[in-house]
């Protein structure tokens, strides 16, 4: 019986911060780009009317209107098309691990990271994960 007494307590306490939080779920921030020229350059297309891009969560999907400001346009070719795009991207100055995977490319930097998935009409989408609790980086 004496055992009960601190899981109790722990139960307490995990039910406190779950109630207390505003949200719980991970910053997850989707925008989606799509071809604006011959040369590769790509363009923000907003998801809904002046809302360019949402937040992805366990609990759903919510407009999110504060469009990242890019700091950098990585080339990266399209697996489908075979086309060299120019992706706009919100970088942090340090240094990421890259990891590369056949329909994706994510710049990982540990409690940041930054994923373009290609799809299959030649456009990418790009998700900026800053993990929980925390505001999406984009940029400013």
């Amino acid at each position: 019986m004496s055992n009960v007494r601190p899981f109790m307590r722990c139960g307490l306490v995990v039910a406190t911060v779950i109630l207390c939080t505003e949200h719980a779920s991970a910053a997850r921030v989707r925008y989606h780009y799509v071809p604006a020229d011959a040369q590769g350059a790509m363009t923000l297309l907003p998801l809904s009317a002046n809302v360019p891009g949402e937040r992805v969560s366990a609990f759903g999907r919510s407009p999110y209107c504060q469009a990242p400001r890019p700091t950098c346009n990585i080339p990266l070719r399209h697996p489908t098309t075979g086309c060299v795009l120019r992706v706009p991207l919100a970088l942090p100055p340090d240094v990421p691990t890259i990891e590369h995977r056949a329909s994706r490319v994510t710049y990982n930097y540990g409690s940041f990271a930054v994923e373009v998935l290609f799809l299959a009409d030649g456009s990418v989408d790009v998700t900026y994960n800053n993990g929980l609790l925390r505001e999406p980086w984009t940029g400013q």
